[in-house]
Formats: structure tokens, sequence, C-alpha cells
């Protein structure tokens, strides 16, 4: 992904967001009141041994489904998740981006998770624990068991985690915005015979962005999927 499409893919994913006023009162992740919205972070090459940001564990979410025992591989296409999660209202922004938001039906529960596709391939994956900061969340999203807030990635990246858990797991943030969002940012080399001949590729890149509440831990986080230049 291009610096251009990936800054695009940055704004699109907070357009569902409330405005900053009413999101900061009801203590969302995503835009605060007097803190800078994300941009363009450029990756750092790592080599062996790679830090869990390039690990494929965290590019996985786990958790789903009525008994929260699915798994939903982030390289997978429209079809797969609309056959796990079911059909949801589809939020069309251009003719290469739509969304497909879902939060969950379980009492008490208000966890929100938001997919991103271009056209049908998944790019992006948003996870956040209150529904309230989603625009319209009534009309846009589909309401489900399948969404809980034991959504997580197998390498251990949930919510309500707290900043030195996420630090001890991903080391020091690449990037600090005001004092609740964290990025990560980081490519590799492409290993040989990684991608099919004729696939043109030489790096795997891997984004992750992580906001914090007001009492410090976890309450959202957002995976750039399989993003390969």
């Amino acid at each position: 992904m291009s610096r251009s499409k990936l800054t695009a893919a940055l704004a699109l994913r907070i357009v569902l967001v409330l405005p900053a006023q009413v999101d900061a009162k009801r203590g969302s992740s995503l835009v605060l009141v007097g803190e800078n919205e994300s941009c363009f972070l450029e990756p750092r090459l790592e080599t062996p041994p790679y830090s869990p940001v390039l690990d494929d564990a965290n590019y996985v979410l786990d958790g789903l489904d009525e008994r929260q025992d699915q798994r939903f591989q982030l390289h997978k296409a429209a079809k797969d998740m609309l056959a796990l999660f079911g059909p949801a209202p589809r939020t069309v922004f251009n003719e290469h981006n739509v969304m497909y938001c879902y939060v969950s039906s379980r009492p008490g529960d208000r966890t929100a998770v938001i997919f991103t596709l271009d056209p049908d391939a998944l790019w992006g994956v948003s996870v956040h624990a209150d529904k309230s900061a989603i625009i319209q969340a009534g009309k846009r999203c589909r309401a489900t068991p399948g969404v809980s807030s034991a959504v997580r990635t197998p390498g251990g990246l949930r919510l309500g985690m707290t900043r030195e858990e996420v630090v001890a797991m991903f080391g020091e943030p690449h990037r600090v915005i005001g004092r609740r969002t964290i990025g990560y940012a980081s490519y590799r080399l492409v290993r040989p015979g990684e991608f099919p001949p004729g696939f043109v590729v030489s790096r795997v890149q891997r984004w992750i962005e992580i906001y914090l509440g007001e009492d410090g831990r976890v309450n959202g986080f957002f995976i750039l999927a399989n993003d390969i230049d």
C-alpha cells in the first residue's frame, strides 16, 4: 500500500466516529479534544528475530461467534466476513472503500467491530469497547452475539489491557499522539518463495494503532491487515 493510500485508510477509519466534543464525554478511543488525529507513520525495517508488531498472531481476530470460539484471519475477503457475521449495512465511501460494522447484542456488552474493505479485500479492522463512538450505530451496524468484549488477537492484543501491558508486549511505541494513542509500524523483507512466482512483492508491512481510555486501559485498536509493497 502506498503512502497516499495508507493516509486515506487512516482517514476513512474515523469517518464513523462522533465529533470530538461528544466523543470525549463518552470516553471514546478515537478522537479526543485537544489531541491530534492519526497520520502516516513510516514503517521501521525489522530483521530477525521480529517483534510482535510483525507477528502473524496479531493479524487474526479470536473469541468470535456466539460461543466465542471462532477465529477470523485478516487476509480473508468480504464473503468470508459476511459468512461468519451475517449481512450488515454497507457503508460506501467511494468506488474503492466500504465498511461493515457489527456491534454486540449481548446484554451489557457495548463492543463494536468495523471491517474496511477495498473493495472486497479486507485491509483494516478496528475494535472498540463502546459502540456509542459510532455515528448512527443503530443504522450502520448489525447487532450480533458474535461480537463481544472477548474479541482479541491470538498474540494477546485485547480490550482492557493497561498501557504497561501494551508496551511490555510490543515494545516502546513508535509514535505517541497526545495522551491516549500509541502507534506501531514495521516492515520486513519478503522471504524467498513466500509469494507465488510472478507476484512482485518486496516487503510485508504491518501497522497497529492502540487507543487508551481515561483509565489508561485499551478501549480500542486498529489493525492494518496484510499490507504488502
